[in-house]
Formats: structure tokens, C-alpha cells, sequence
């Protein structure tokens, strides 16, 4: 896995800006400032893994793309959901916090297990 950086930089503004996108909907609301924060978190930690990145293995790249894509939908639709219906914060953090974790052992489980692969032993389980 390679890191390019100036791909991780777009993706971290990108990010930061959709973060604030979700802070202005959810403007003069109880908490916004905590979701347009934790909204960018969210938006970061998805879209620098899906363009940032570099995998040496190409299935582990488009299966690491494809997830990221995935939850990044997903916390597009629970961050547009909570900034533009007034839900309680402990409920907001509850959420994000679960699918976040989720993603992460999710990218940890797949990374690990195609790192412990060898392409010798690839070719023997193929005789």
C-alpha cells in the first residue's frame, strides 16, 4: 500500500468540506458545531482510503475502494438525516461511532488478511 499524498490532501479537503456542508444544514440547530466536526471525521476517514491510497493487490484496491464508497454513502445519508431532523446528540455520536468502528475493523480485517497471502502460497493452494 502506497500513500499519495497529494490525492490524501483532496481527499482530507474534500472531507472537511462536505463536513461543512453538514454544518451549514444543520446551522442554528442545538450541537451543530459537533456535528459539522464529526461529520468531516467521518467524511475523512472514508475518503482517504478510497482515493488516497494505492494497494499493491488489485482486488484488495477495488475492494477497499468499494467499501469506502459504500460507507461513505452511508454517512452522507445519517449526517443529512440528523442535521436536517434535530436528533438528540447522544444518539448522533452513538451511530457514527458504531459505523465508524465497523469500517475500520472491517479495512483492518481486509488489509490483514491480504498481507498474510503470499503469492507463494497462492500458487500452491492452485496444484
Amino acid at each position: 500500500m502506497k500513500v499519495n499524498v497529494f490525492l490524501s490532501v483532496i481527499g482530507v479537503c474534500a472531507g472537511l468540506l462536505l463536513g461543512y456542508l453538514i454544518y451549514s444544514i444543520a446551522e442554528g440547530k442545538d450541537n451543530s458545531e459537533l456535528c459539522g466536526i464529526i461529520s468531516a471525521i467521518c467524511f475523512v476517514c472514508t475518503l482517504v482510503p478510497m482515493i488516497g491510497f494505492r494497494y499493491e493487490d488489485g482486488r484488495l484496491g477495488a475492494n477497499m475502494k468499494v467499501l469506502s464508497m459504500l460507507f461513505l454513502i452511508v454517512f452522507l445519508a445519517i449526517e443529512l438525516g440528523f442535521a436536517l431532523w434535530e436528533v438528540k446528540m447522544p444518539y448522533y455520536v452513538i451511530v457514527n461511532g458504531i459505523f465508524l468502528l465497523a469500517f475500520a475493523s472491517i479495512v483492518y480485517k481486509m488489509s490483514h488478511v491480504a498481507f498474510q497471502q503470499s503469492p507463494r502460497s497462492e500458487k500452491e493452494d492452485q496444484r
